[in-house]
């Protein structure tokens, strides 16, 4: 596991380090440095000391990274807030080892060459992009199903050829038609987070645990199905915090297989099973944080093959080349530090070379620094047609959880319309969601609207709800608990809708 990797990277890197005592304040912080590099990469990619403040440096990010490596500091409880069970699983994989790996000189080497090099608070966000006053052309519409008080939307997915939109909210799943009346509902075991739909059968992915967790109480299975031996052959249990799926045939058998990205916690995986049978499992990554997927022929060999989002420690973007017969070769086109959270992707053609780009987000800010961060927001990545991209756009948005490229107003170019969950609502609860619209060349106007600060989004989906000919947005509202949306209430929010439906108007 990648836990284990982890350790014996660190035993290596000690058995081979061999330092003299620095002799002056130049000499000291260069020693400083590369002791961070050897420890500080051993797990994730390189976090430069100016992606944080001093403050989040040493009261979040410092003591538990201490802790990774056998270390206490600053009386840092690792396990604080943990139920008994996600600890026994954090105490089996050694997260947090009881004796040190590390010696007090070096820990307090690398302790000082990031307090001395992180700024006091980061800087403010820039953006090159005009930011209108003008609202987007968007009508806004609350959509509430049943009677829960508090909305905890983890799953919206809209179906065209059936105009039908899929809600999960927490245990229970709507299926509402495009008149907004609910046709069916299902009580699940734990909250939905994908759907697949075809003519025959719905494919339902259950998360588990929605919270941060090693448990491995995911499942995947039929819906409904015209074939009633499905629904016993083709459960997949035991997953890890999965959160999507993938139907394709990944072996070139002429039978469809299931990919599933199991974001878990410490540990997670992208893996694959034959036939959508559970007893037949590949796996192609063991690392926690497996986002999305998406299958489809990158390199036009006649193969499809499969492109990733890592988040967690290894934040990447990851392109599995189909060698067939069900093997791959893996190959990363994107790096990032940790700290950025990067929360979801789509494959997009900006600039109409036929050859699609990468549309990312990250703002995920739940772990030990839980600050504004000026990098959080929108990116896109062009392709150089070979599959490898370059940064080409960048507007930042605080707690970005999900961005999405199409063409809203059909003027023939692909506009951009992103939400925020991470953030706190208390500071910008009007940046919960921008929409921008695209003037050519990778230039955007952004456009904000007071109507969204009723949720806090974490779900989107678009499709053309109304029929109108103007594809309509979907934003789905999950606030953990009271306190959170207490910070609502504070802005003077009143109603708190599962659904905020944003249709498109072509007079605003």
């Amino acid at each position: 596991m990648h836990r284990e990797r982890y350790l014996f990277l660190i035993t290596i890197s000690l058995a081979f380090w061999h330092c003299q005592s620095p002799s002056g304040p130049e000499d000291s912080a260069r020693e400083n440095k590369l002791i961070a590099l050897q420890y500080c990469q051993s797990c994730h990619t390189f976090p430069s000391p100016d992606l944080l403040d001093k403050a989040t440096w040493s009261k979040g990010v410092l003591p538990n990274m201490a802790a990774r490596l056998g270390l206490i500091i600053d009386h840092y409880n690792p396990y604080e807030n943990m139920d008994a069970a996600q600890q026994e699983l954090v105490r089996e994989m050694n997260v947090y080892p009881e004796s040190p790996l590390i010696s007090e000189d070096k820990w307090q080497a690398i302790n000082d060459y990031y307090l001395s090099l992180a700024p006091e608070q980061l800087p403010l966000p820039t953006t090159t992009s005009e930011i209108s006053p003008s609202p987007p052309p968007f009508d806004p519409n609350l959509i509430n199903m049943g009677d829960k008080k508090i909305p905890q939307v983890s799953l919206l997915k809209y179906d065209p050829k059936k105009s039908i939109l899929y809600v999960g909210d927490h245990l229970d799943l709507f299926a509402l038609s495009s008149e907004g009346v609910v046709i069916s509902t299902w009580k699940t075991q734990s909250p939905s987070v994908d759907i697949h739909t075809d003519q025959e059968e719905i494919y339902l992915l259950s998360i588990g645990e929605f919270s941060p967790s090693d448990k491995k109480n995911g499942v995947l299975f039929p819906l409904s199905s015209s074939h009633p031996d499905l629904l016993q052959n083709k459960l997949i249990m035991g997953l890890s915090r999965p959160v999507q799926f993938t139907i394709a045939d990944l072996n070139g058998d002429k039978s469809e297989d299931v990919l599933i990205c199991q974001f878990g916690n410490h540990q997670g995986g992208l893996v694959w099973f034959e036939n959508m049978q559970s007893r037949i499992k590949h796996s192609l990554s063991e690392l926690p944080g497996a986002r999305k997927s998406i299958v489809k022929d990158l390199n036009k060999d006649g193969l499809d093959d499969i492109m990733v989002l890592m988040a967690q420690a290894w934040e990447k973007v990851v392109i599995y080349y189909n060698q067939g017969h069900g093997n791959f070769r893996e190959e990363t086109v994107l790096n990032f530090p940790p700290v950025y959270g990067v929360s979801y992707f789509e494959l997009k053609d900006f600039n109409d070379d036929g050859y699609e780009d990468i549309l990312l987000s990250n703002g995920d800010n739940w772990d030990y620094s839980p600050i504004k961060k000026p990098y959080h927001g929108i990116r896109i990545f062009l392709n150089d047609q070979t599959n490898h991209f370059t940064a080409s756009y960048f507007y930042p948005m605080n707690g970005c959880s999900q961005a999405t490229a199409v063409d809203f107003d059909q003027d023939g170019d692909l506009d951009i319309a992103a939400i925020s969950f991470y953030n706190d609502q208390m500071d910008y609860v009007w940046e919960s969601f921008v929409y921008l619209e695209n003037t050519g060349n990778l230039n955007f106007i952004a456009h904000y609207m007071n109507e969204t600060n009723c949720g806090k989004w974490l779900t989107m989906e678009t499709g053309d709800f109304n029929q109108d000919g103007y594809p309509d947005i979907f934003l789905g509202s999950y606030f953990h608990n009271i306190t959170e949306l207490s910070k609502a209430l504070y802005q003077g929010v009143q109603e708190f809708p599962q659904v905020l439906l944003l249709t498109y108007s072509a007079e605003n």
